[in-house]
């Protein structure tokens, strides 16, 4: 899927359902990043990516409270977090270290 860049191409799917994730699987893109929805703070079901072979970016819900787990029982190329570390809007430093810490912490094991 090289057109005009020799980095990597990351394409983002909404996961709702299992026909979903396996559109999200058959993407010629290096990379999926899966995610729930258009920044709804949600998680999809997760026990639809178990299976998945594909490298892959988890999105969608993901705080401080589950993102050891996600990481500890999924296993994704990378996470991505957005509100999951704000309050009021805006990203909070400690949240935000505290989320890296605990991704941190599961990677390494």
């Amino acid at each position: 899927m090289r057109l005009l860049t020799d980095k990597p191409i990351i394409k983002a799917f909404r996961i709702k359902t299992a026909n979903d994730m396996k559109t999200a699987e058959q993407s010629t893109a290096d990379y999926i990043l899966l995610d729930s929805g258009a920044g709804t703070g949600m998680v999809f079901d997760w026990s639809l990516v178990k299976s998945i072979r594909k490298p892959y970016f988890l999105a969608g819900g993901l705080d401080t409270r589950n993102a050891a787990d996600v990481v500890k029982v999924l296993h994704p190329f990378a996470v991505d977090v957005s509100s999951g570390i704000e309050s009021n809007g805006v990203k909070g430093r400690i949240k935000m270290a505290a989320f890296v810490a605990a991704v941190r912490k599961e990677d390494r094991m």
